[in-house]
């Protein structure tokens, strides 16, 4: 009986250890397989989040940009047969840089004529190169040379000779960008070349007809043409092209072609790629800023006021055109006067964004002031024209419905009649006002017609 007792004690016992040592292993390498597995699991994650970093990300299509704030500077030359016109840049903290632009500026419109033009064959030639894209840190230029061929010159199928050229510089080092640059990493250049090229082609050979419809009569060489393009990218030999704010143009041999940049998006990288964390410009008030993606303005003199504003709960799009030349100083005055109105209604517009956040507030106005003739009481006025209005609304009315209307009337602003005045009455039934005064310039008294 005792032996028997005994017996089983040692059994029990070497069964009750292997069952601990069984279990021990098992959870042992339970942990091993769940350690392998979150290091397996980290591997992918962090695999997948580098894959993430290195896609470059396209145009945001509501996003906003600002202009670079450098000085376009017109410049005249001469010499022989030809006239020059171009422009150098002022306004970067790196001095070498800019003098590198500079000077490359200058060479490629001096020399751009003598790849194909022969002098003795021209009576006259005109170059000219003006700056096509200044913003995200990029400078855009493009080159057009055009003359007249002399009447002894045999072959000569057209008596107007021109080339064109285009180059692009990366502003925070001087050098000259790439055409694979402007594109994401992953983006289908050849699908992309093939198909702007085919509408590109199509669009300069067609034709319009009697009843102002656009029809190719005659193809041509069509796809000998777009292989000789999709070649000239293969073998990277595109080399002359320029960029907008909304399309990027490239010419191969007499062929041109147009990007447009809203077909592509979510392919391009001009807006960003070439930011940088700090400033490269000696100033901040040169350019404008918190514009639309896809859409411009032209800082020059063509407006004798403008007040862009885009920020996060007010809009201010207010130009005033006069031409102070010959004016009166009484007219001086009442622009003065009128100009000083419109800056003391931005400021109380300003007050009360910042006291309500959750409120969006537009100004806009389109202001005249010129010289006015009235057949009726033979007097020669000022005339004194305003358009436009003040509208309040919610962050999301503006967001969702106000907001697409400013950008679609500023990215076809060339391909109509809007003069930054938006209409928002089908939304808020409030039309912009029309407002115009009359003033005596030997009185100076507002008179009325």
């Amino acid at each position: 009986m005792f032996k028997s007792t005994k017996s089983k004690l040692i059994f029990v016992t070497i069964f009750s250890l292997i069952c601990i040592i069984t279990t021990a292993l098992l959870i042992m390498y339970k942990e091993i397989d769940i350690n392998n597995e979150q290091d397996d699991n980290e591997i992918i994650l962090s695999t997948q989040k580098t894959e993430l970093n290195n896609i470059e990300q396209g145009i945001d299509l509501k996003g906003k940009y600002n202009q670079n704030d450098i000085e376009i500077i017109g410049k005249q030359a001469s010499q022989d047969k030809i006239e020059f016109s171009y422009f150098q840049i002022e306004g970067l903290k790196n001095k070498t840089i800019q003098n590198k632009i500079n000077k490359e500026i200058e060479n490629i419109t001096l020399n751009s004529y003598k790849e194909k033009i022969n002098l003795a064959n021209v009576n006259n030639l005109s170059v000219s190169t003006s700056c096509t894209a200044n913003y995200g840190n990029i400078l855009s230029l493009n080159v057009y040379c055009w003359g007249r061929a002399n009447e002894n010159i045999e072959d000569q199928n057209t008596d107007i000779i021109d080339i064109e050229k285009g180059i692009n510089f990366d502003l925070n080092t001087g050098n000259v960008i790439e055409f694979k640059q402007f594109f994401t990493n992953n983006a289908p250049m050849e699908d992309i070349i093939r198909k702007c090229a085919y509408n590109s082609i199509l669009r300069d050979r067609a034709e319009l007809t009697l009843s102002q419809e656009m029809v190719v009569n005659n193809y041509g060489n069509i796809e000998e043409d777009i292989a000789m393009v999709m070649e000239a990218y293969k073998r990277n030999k595109i080399e002359q092209f320029y960029c907008t704010t909304s399309d990027i143009i490239l010419m191969i041999d007499d062929i041109s072609i147009d990007i447009p940049m809203i077909d592509w998006a979510n392919y391009i990288v001009i807006y960003n790629k070439f930011l940088s964390e700090e400033s490269l410009y000696e100033d901040d008030n040169i350019g404008y800023n918190n514009l639309y993606t896809l859409t411009t303005r032209q800082v020059d003199s063509y407006y004798y006021y403008t007040n862009y504003q885009n920020e996060s709960n007010y809009f201010i799009d207010i130009f005033f055109e006069w031409q102070e030349d010959n004016a009166s100083e009484f007219e001086k005055e009442l622009v003065a006067n009128k100009i000083k109105s419109i800056e003391e209604e931005i400021s109380r517009l300003k007050v009360l964004a910042n006291q309500n956040t959750q409120n969006f507030y537009i100004l806009n106005y389109k202001i005249t002031v010129d010289d006015y003739y009235d057949d009726f009481t033979k007097q020669n006025l000022i005339k004194c024209e305003e358009r436009g209005n003040y509208y309040e609304m919610t962050l999301h009315d503006f967001s969702e419905n106000i907001e697409p209307i400013i950008i679609q009337d500023n990215r076809n602003v060339y391909e109509s009649d809007v003069e930054f005045v938006y209409d928002f009455s089908g939304l808020l039934n409030v039309a912009p006002q029309d407002l115009i005064e009359y003033y005596n310039p030997e009185t100076e008294v507002k008179v009325v017609i």
